[in-house]
């Protein structure tokens, strides 16, 4: 019988890139694994409790504590011999996976993982300052068999907390190659240069900086629109947003389109021609990934792996809440677009050698061999 990697993690309907980060590895290498299986096991919020924050915290003490009694019976399958922990550097998280951590050293002695899918800066900053969150977040990850992290800023940063850089590993979310859609690949003659947002709609992400930033742009420049693509954070989000287009007087410059998937969400990618993301902080962006396989030239914030994969030839970096600077951005790919649009086929290509899904899943099939052999 194959030994079982366990992967624990929010359950697999809900919303969010380490979802998907977590389907992709089972998918992929569970087609091509001889010695072992992935299997996901549910722990945390539920996304029927997504637009209710405080039902959530009632709830949630009791869902974990739930979670953690299903997990116990789990682990005493011997077949079970690697657990792989997915949190973000935030406190709820954190002290989620540090309890299953505790649970597992003292009952159950599997290998672990921890992939560190997000990265709050200001929760970082809290931690060294405190002696106690210190020593605990130290012990959490020094606790683990190996470390992914998704840009070299946080493994540098990890290691100023005394986690040993060899068992830190720099990775990265994927796409996938099917799902491109093949326009993506065509010079696009139009005379509108086209962007898009593709995101979760909220104010961490910038939204309110891009709208701004296109008021600027729209005082030199008519030939633009841009495409908002995504659900809002709260239930009023997308309402807010589009009452302040109007008020700008933005309207046919800015769509706010809501949430697209699948062939709709590909298809808009690849008739646009720049992606912009102006968040606040980000770990590894699925759409950051997905808009430069379908060859689009990216505007960012030089945070989290942005910095890392979004160089001069396929992108502009820029600071957070800069809205100037963002706007200057965007004039900057209007007045070089017929350039971008030469490159798209270049910027796709480097994607698909770097940040297609089988790469990815390549590299935790090797962990996961050391791991169990």
């Amino acid at each position: 019988m194959s030994m079982l990697i366990l992967l624990l993690g929010n359950p697999l309907n809900h919303e969010g890139g380490m979802v998907e980060f977590n389907k992709g590895l089972i998918s992929t290498l569970n087609s091509k694994a001889k010695n072992y299986k992935l299997q996901h096991f549910s722990i945390g919020s539920r996304m029927s409790l997504f637009y209710y924050p405080i039902l959530k915290r009632i709830v949630y003490p009791l869902l974990l504590f739930i979670d953690l009694f299903r997990l116990s019976f789990k682990l005493f399958n011997r077949d079970i011999k690697v657990l792989q922990l997915n949190p973000s550097l935030i406190p709820v998280p954190l002290i989620r996976d540090g309890v299953v951590q505790i649970l597992n050293r003292c009952l159950f002695k599997k290998k672990t993982i921890v992939v560190l899918h997000g990265w709050k800066q200001h929760v970082f900053e809290k931690i060294m300052n405190n002696k106690l969150y210190y020593v605990l977040t130290k012990q959490f990850f020094k606790s683990a068999d190996i470390i992914f992290v998704l840009s070299e800023e946080f493994k540098t940063k990890l290691i100023s907390v005394g986690v040993e850089g060899s068992r830190i590993k720099v990775t990265t979310t994927f796409f996938y190659k099917d799902a491109i859609h093949e326009l993506s690949l065509n010079k696009s003659n139009d005379s509108k240069v086209n962007f898009i947002y593709l995101g979760r709609v909220s104010k961490l992400k910038g939204v309110y900086e891009l709208i701004k930033a296109f008021e600027i742009v729209a005082c030199k420049y008519n030939n633009f629109v841009c495409q908002i693509v995504g659900h809002g954070d709260k239930p009023n989000t997308l309402v807010h947003y589009r009452s302040l287009i109007e008020d700008l007087q933005l309207q046919g410059k800015i769509l706010i389109l809501g949430r697209k998937t699948g062939i709709e969400k590909y298809k808009l990618l690849s008739l646009s021609d720049v992606y912009i993301l102006p968040s606040y902080m980000e770990g590894c962006p699925t759409t950051a990934i997905e808009a430069m396989a379908s060859g689009l030239f990216t505007i960012s914030t030089d945070v989290g792996a942005l910095d890392d994969i979004i160089n001069d030839f396929n992108g502009i970096k820029v600071k957070p809440k800069q809205i100037i600077e963002l706007a200057e951005g965007i004039m900057k790919s209007i007045d070089e677009i017929e350039t971008l649009r030469a490159r798209k086929k270049q910027i796709a290509q480097n994607a698909l050698n770097n940040y297609e899904v089988n790469q990815i899943a390549s590299q935790f099939h090797e962990v996961y061999s050391s791991l169990i052999s």
